[in-house]
């Protein structure tokens, strides 16, 4: 009994420890256009599961996937690895420890998680959000199943061509404006062997939420200015984006 005991006070004590948060002033929301990140790099599309298992059904079901879930300061001194430091490959982190639903439901937002992504980003970046594992990926599943209600069918329709910044802005007006001004859009040229796709795309959608001073949990959404961008285009041309295809 002593024994059962004094594990389960060391446990309490070290999830206790994990979930201390940082200081931090608001969240980001870091959310990835799937083909774009599959062909950034030549052997991604073999070496990386979520890439071998994008086609264009699973793009246009979920065209903003979950790249990570970041507290983040003002002074752009970001706290991260606040638990144990992540060392080497991903998949050889701690798993992390979710219900059998919002496994599923991760899986679904971060496919990622298929190469442990998840592990990473809860050592580095979740670990010091002060919530729980299972509090900090219901948050980041559920705000990414939000900007993909807002900007989802848009990017869906897009694919293969370049599509406006405005026009976007145009859909986040519509759908879900007190999005507008905390979304930033981040255009990158990916180190691609094949020359024709050597353009800017449409790399990353980021969202800016502030922080709930009472849960600790992201809040409501923030004003890009508020963190330091002047403008809401990093990287696209004209303001114009090009919607890579999914890799079938």
């Amino acid at each position: 009994m002593f024994w059962k005991g004094w594990l389960l006070g060391f446990a309490l004590a070290w999830e206790s420890a994990q979930a201390a948060p940082a200081r931090f002033d608001y969240y980001l929301l870091a959310l990835s256009v799937a083909p774009a990140f599959c062909e950034d790099k030549p052997g991604r599309a073999r070496t990386f599961a979520q890439c071998r298992q994008l086609n264009e059904a699973s793009f246009k079901a979920m065209p903003l996937t979950l790249h990570g879930l970041w507290p983040n300061r003002f002074d752009r001194r970001h706290p991260a690895f606040c638990g144990a430091a992540a060392d080497g490959a991903f998949c050889r982190l701690p798993a992390i420890r979710l219900p059998a639903a919002e496994r599923a439901r991760l899986g679904r937002v971060m496919p990622g998680a298929a190469d442990c992504l998840d592990r990473y980003q809860w050592a580095k970046h979740g670990s010091c959000s002060g919530l729980r594992e299972a509090d900090y990926f219901a948050a980041a599943a559920a705000m990414t199943e939000r900007v993909n209600r807002a900007l989802g069918g848009e990017l869906a329709r897009s694919t293969g061509r370049e599509i406006g910044l405005d026009t976007l802005r145009a859909a986040l007006r519509k759908n879900d404006p007190a999005l507008l001004d905390a979304v930033t859009f981040d255009c990158r040229t990916p180190a691609t062997p094949d020359r024709a796709k050597r353009r800017p795309m449409l790399r990353e959608i980021r969202v800016s939420f502030e922080r709930n001073a009472a849960t600790g949990a992201p809040g409501k959404p923030l004003d890009y200015r508020r963190i330091g961008h002047t403008h809401y285009n990093s990287g696209c041309p004209g303001g114009r984006a090009y919607v890579d295809t999914p890799l079938d």
